[in-house]
């Protein structure tokens, strides 16, 4: 197995505990030295119990040392019971790494209304603590999956006042995937020294652009967490709220979320291809965005591109419900680089090009709506009859 680098300070691993039968399913992350943290959360009034603690906790104290995930098991809907348990995962890590509760964090993901199974995860948290590496990431990365087909990391390495920061996410996902948080699991560490103020300010407008603009089936999770990590061992001057330290940690940060959420787009349960959907010439981006939105969201337009029917009906007809003001007579519409439909027509001859087009596994949806200057991109994938299958017969 290769090895991916983790930034200064920072541990990792993952193992299979007992969860699951075969994948692991207990991952541990890890800061030598106090991280701040930023950290959004699910907005389904449906929270699971670490989903709560780790809101409550945040709120007190935004310094953190240790996230443990457990897969399997979502520890939603399970009562006093479930936030025990949860409480004992904290209790336990703390003890095992030697450090106080309150800078421990745990999250959950997996199948919802089923109580703990403790034993197995209290043992594998000792062995965790005993068995976490600088070069534990995929390890970790592998314990956090359910449905996934592979596991998700991106790195990046930039420099901020002539110091060299290190910036390494992992990220689960890939059903129940429902922009308006973003419906996975993703943990992202950095040695970067940065004021929480600039930390926070940095994932809401990241989330924004990466996990807040994909959809795979529109259910939104009850377990959604997206966690910044900064332990500041890099050593640089402290980037603030603004100025050019901030931009450059804005732009490697964006880097590391949307490859990531492309990760978990082109997982989609039972998924062959990623739709990229632009949207321009709306007269704001919230216009832009709701129409992608309805793009993203439209079964009938999954449907086709996954058997490569370029239907840009499907698409006139999502825009056209997606409650936006603009000008049929006056859009235009292009599959994969082919233009269909221009100022009220459909393009002549057209049908001798469409051959090509949604047969890839990379493909793109692009509509003009020729009102304004705006523009807003969404992803999200084809849906296919092995969809069914999963969610019919979802196990761990």
């Amino acid at each position: 197995m290769m090895t991916i680098k983790l930034p200064k300070g920072f541990l990792a691993g993952g193992i299979h505990c007992g969860l699951k039968k075969k994948r692991k399913d207990l991952s541990l992350f890890y800061s030598e030295a106090k991280c701040k943290c930023a950290a959004l959360f699910t907005t389904n009034v449906v929270k699971a119990a670490p989903i709560l603690l780790a809101i409550k906790k945040l709120k007190k104290n935004v310094y953190v040392r240790a996230v443990l995930v457990n897969s399997g098991n979502a520890n939603c809907m399970t009562g006093k019971r479930g936030i025990a348990d949860a409480s004992r995962m904290i209790k336990s890590t703390a003890s095992a790494l030697r450090i106080p509760a309150d800078l421990v964090i745990v999250s959950s993901t997996g199948v919802i209304g089923r109580v703990m199974n403790m034993k197995p995860v209290l043992s594998g948290i000792k062995q965790l603590a005993r068995d976490i590496s600088p070069e534990g990431l995929l390890h970790a990365s592998e314990g956090i999956l359910t449905t996934d087909r592979f596991c998700k990391v991106s790195a990046r390495t930039f420099s901020v006042g002539g110091k060299k920061i290190r910036m390494v996410g992992v990220a689960k996902g890939a059903g129940m995937i429902e922009p308006n948080m973003a419906t996975m699991l993703c943990y992202i560490m950095t040695d970067a020294n940065i004021s929480f103020g600039a930390l926070k300010k940095a994932l809401k407008e990241s989330n924004g652009r990466s996990f807040n603009s994909i959809t795979v089936d529109g259910d939104m999770s009850t377990n959604d967490t997206v966690m910044l990590l900064a332990n500041g061992e890099a050593g640089n001057e402290l980037i603030g709220n603004a100025g050019g330290g901030l931009k450059v940690f804005q732009k490697n940060l964006d880097g590391v979320t949307l490859d990531l959420a492309k990760m978990i787009v082109r997982d989609g349960e039972g998924a062959s291809k990623l739709v990229e959907i632009t949207v321009r010439g709306a007269g704001t981006e919230a216009e832009a965005r709701k129409a992608a939105r309805a793009i993203a969201d439209s079964l009938l337009t999954k449907c086709a591109v996954c058997g490569g029917d370029p239907n840009w009906g499907r698409v006139a007809s999502s825009v056209g419900s997606s409650g936006i003001r603009f000008d049929p007579d006056n859009m235009s519409i292009t599959l994969d680089g082919v233009v269909f439909y221009r100022k009220g027509k459909p393009v002549p001859g057209v049908k001798n090009k469409a051959g090509s087009v949604f047969k890839g596994k990379n493909v793109s949806i692009d509509v003009n709506l020729f009102r304004g200057k705006a523009k807003a991109c969404m992803y999200t994938c084809d849906i296919s009859k092995k969809y069914i299958s999963i969610n019919s017969f979802y196990t761990t």
